[in-house]
Formats: C-alpha cells, structure tokens, sequence
C-alpha cells in the first residue's frame, strides 16, 4: 500500500457520526419547510405562482436528498460488512 493513502481513510465510527450530523441538519431544514408550507396553506387564501414554484423547487430537493442519505447510509452499510 501506498505510504499516505491510509491517512485519509476515515473511520467507520467518524463517518457514522458526521452521516449522523448531516442527517440531523438535513430534518431540522425539512421540519422548517413542512412549517412554511402549513403557513403558507393555512393563511393564504389564493398562493401565488411563486410559492407553487418554491414549493415545488423545495419538494424535488427533499426528494433528492432523501434518496442520497440512503445511498449514503447503504455504502456506509455496506463498507461496515466489510470491515468486520
């Protein structure tokens, strides 16, 4: 093996846990969107087309960042049957 190679290599315990974090950061921002798009629905009468277009924009994000944290968590998985 190279010499330096396995310096960068990160634990399983330190990649577990920054997952861990992000997973957090990544809850706290959608509980702060389904807030938005209560108030939003709950105290607008008529919703502008620029709030159906934000709405949309953030709903495809969600979409999109709940299906990297589970290829994420599946890799991270994955690399833990590897290790033992």
């Amino acid at each position: 093996m190279l010499k330096g190679l396995n310096k960068n290599k990160i634990s399983l315990s330190e990649d577990l846990h920054n997952y861990c974090d992000e997973f957090k950061a990544f809850n706290e921002r959608c509980d702060r969107l389904c807030e938005a798009f209560v108030n939003i629905a709950a105290h607008h009468e008529s919703i502008s087309s620029y709030s159906v277009r934000g709405m949309k924009h953030n709903a495809q994000w969600i979409k999109y960042r709940i299906n990297e944290l589970r290829e994420r968590l599946l890799a991270i998985y994955e690399r833990s049957l590897n290790e033992r």
